[in-house]
This record gives C-alpha cells, sequence and structure tokens, in this order.
C-alpha cells in the first residue's frame, strides 16, 4: 500500500540533483495534499522561527527550495512581501507561480552556483531543503553569499545531516566568521501522521 510520504522517501533516494528533481516534477501536482495528510510542518516550523527573529521587511527575501510555494505564501502573510523563490524542480515552481506570492521564481540548484549578486537578500529561508537526497550542506556557502551582512538565514536540517554532517558543517563556516548562531529549534517531527522524520530549524546572522 502506498502511503503519502512514498515519494519523499524515493527523493531522499536519489542519486543526484536531477534524479531528485524528476521525482518532484512527477509528485507536484499531489505534493501538497499528500503532505497535508501527514501533519507536514516544516514551513509552519521555518515562517515561526522567521517571524521570532526577522522583524517583517520589505527588503528582498529567498525562498531556497520554494517548492509549491507553501512557504512563501506564510511569508506573504506574516509581512514579508518581496520573495523570490528558487527550486530544483520546474513542477513544483509552476504550481508556486499560481499562487502569485513571489516577485520571481527560479529553476536553480542548491550546492551549484546563484546567479544572485553578492548580499541580495536581508532573509534567506529554507524549508525541507536541506536533508538527505536534497541539496547538499555545501549549498550553505551560496547562501551565505546572498544573504547581506546582518542579514539571517533560518532552515531546517534532517535525518542523516543531523547525525554529525551539519555540525561539522556548522563549525567550518563559524571558523571562517561568516555567520554566527542565533537560535534553534527543539527537535521534532516532520511528518507525525505517517512516518518519523526528525528535524530541526536553525538561525545564524551572518557576519
Amino acid at each position: 500500500m502506498k502511503t503519502s510520504t512514498d515519494k519523499l522517501h524515493r527523493a531522499y533516494h536519489a542519486k543526484n540533483s536531477t534524479e531528485t528533481s524528476e521525482v518532484y516534477d512527477d509528485w507536484a501536482s499531489e505534493y501538497e495534499q499528500h503532505m497535508k495528510n501527514v501533519g507536514y510542518t516544516h514551513p509552519a516550523m521555518v515562517a515561526s522561527m522567521v517571524a521570532r527573529h526577522v522583524v517583517p521587511t520589505e527588503e528582498r527575501v529567498l525562498d531556497a527550495g520554494a517548492g509549491t510555494g507553501v512557504l512563501g505564501e506564510i511569508l506573504t502573510a506574516l509581512g514579508y512581501p518581496n520573495i523570490v523563490g528558487l527550486d530544483a524542480s520546474e513542477g513544483m515552481l509552476k504550481v508556486a507561480q499560481l499562487k502569485n506570492n513571489y516577485l520571481e521564481l527560479t529553476h536553480q540548484f542548491l550546492g551549484k552556483t546563484l546567479t544572485f549578486d553578492d548580499d541580495a537578500f536581508a532573509l534567506v529561508a529554507s524549508s525541507g531543503v536541506f536533508t538527505q537526497g536534497h541539496a547538499p550542506l555545501d549549498g550553505l556557502d551560496e547562501l551565505i553569499r546572498v544573504t547581506r551582512p546582518g542579514g539571517h538565514i533560518v532552515f531546517s536540517v534532517a535525518r542523516t545531516y543531523l547525525e554529525g554532517l551539519f555540525e561539522e558543517k556548522r563549525q567550518q563556516l563559524e571558523q571562517a566568521n561568516l555567520w554566527r548562531y542565533v537560535d534553534s529549534s527543539s527537535r521534532y517531527n516532520s511528518a507525525p501522521l505517517e512516518d518519523t522524520l526528525i528535524s530541526q530549524v536553525f538561525v545564524f546572522q551572518i557576519i
């Protein structure tokens, strides 16, 4: 019997970014319904941590891994109206476009060089992206580059990345004096109605 997280687990086990984007292209039309069925919490958790630490602003915000635009919809309602979104799945971006919450949506891959200028955003928010089979932790380097000094990066981390890999990357970036730790949520289950996907949201300020 198929469950609502079957395609999510396919993405976790993708061999490369192209395979991951193909999973999401195929899933795009059903994605939000499936994730509602499992009580999906990433967008709400990331938005909550944004609201806790970043005053609503008309400066540009990057939704890194926008998917179908769930996080962008919440952030717009909370007072962050100028959002740019990127995602590896063109199918997901087509759904996000229908919501009319983005200044721009662009097909790009975290872990590769982004097309944005240095210091282009006051805030980068990323929900459900830094996890096994999705974006590599090296994608944080580019997100730091495109965030202005004093700006914030708020993102969820899940699965194998929480078991030591993220801590290593975090320390590397702190020692390079690129960001400073601000806050983190407690660990939570991002799919509590159907699965056990332990996650945590982190907030860092760019130096």
